[in-house]
C-alpha cells in the first residue's frame, strides 16, 4: 500500500495497524501546530498546547466511538480518511488517507479487527452510522444454582452443612497439678 498526501498537508499518513506501537504528529484545529499521537493496543496518548499549555490525554480505545472512513471528492480526486472518531471533533485522529477506496477499505477492516471498534461510515450530510445491524440479545437476572446460594459466596459447600459450635464457660480444674515437659 502507497502512502498518499492528505488533503489539507503536504505529509503523506498511513499507520500501519499490523505495526503498533505507533507514534505520529497530526494537525491540530488551526492547522498551525502539531500534535503528537501515541497508539498502541491498549489506548491512546495524545501530546499538543492548549492555549499555551501542555496537555497530555491518555484514553483508551473504549473511549472512541469507532473507526470511520470519510469520502471527500475534491479538486485533486477522490481522498479517502480513515479516523478514530470520538464525540469530541478535536479528539478524533487521522489514521490513514489514500487516494484510492480499495486501500482505505483495507485499513479501515483491519483496524476495526485490531483495535475491536465497530466500522463507521460519514454520510454526505455529516452524520456517522454504524454499518451492519445490532443484534441485542436481552440479559435478565441469573438464577442460583444452588438452595444456599448466599452462604456459597462466603463459605467452601462442606462447610455450609456444618452448624456452628456453642462456646460455654470454661470449666474450673481444681486440684490439678500441671504437667510441664523440660529437658
Amino acid at each position: 500500500m502507497t502512502a498518499a498526501m492528505p488533503a489539507d498537508t503536504g505529509r503523506p499518513l498511513r499507520i500501519d495497524p499490523n505495526a503498533l506501537p505507533a507514534r505520529y504528529q497530526v494537525p491540530t484545529e488551526t492547522g498551525a501546530l502539531d500534535a503528537s499521537v501515541y497508539l498502541d493496543r491498549r489506548g491512546v496518548v495524545l501530546k499538543r498546547r492548549l492555549s499555551g499549555v501542555p496537555l497530555t490525554l491518555s484514553l483508551p480505545h473504549s473511549a472512541y466511538d469507532g473507526i470511520v472512513v470519510r469520502l471527500v471528492f475534491g479538486a485533486a480526486g477522490l481522498t479517502a480518511s480513515v479516523l478514530l472518531s470520538h464525540r469530541d471533533p478535536a479528539l478524533c485522529l487521522p489514521l490513514a488517507t489514500c487516494r484510492s477506496v480499495e486501500e482505505a477499505a483495507e485499513d479501515w477492516r483491519r483496524w476495526c479487527e485490531i483495535l475491536s471498534l465497530p466500522m463507521l461510515v460519514t454520510e454526505a450530510d455529516g452524520t456517522v452510522s454504524k454499518i451492519g445491524h445490532v443484534v441485542s440479545v436481552p440479559i435478565g437476572e441469573p438464577q442460583p444454582r444452588r438452595r444456599n446460594g448466599l452462604l456459597t459466596r462466603r463459605r467452601p459447600r462442606f462447610l455450609v452443612r456444618r452448624k456452628p459450635g456453642a462456646a460455654g464457660p470454661m470449666p474450673v480444674l481444681a486440684g490439678w497439678r500441671e504437667i510441664i515437659a523440660r529437658s
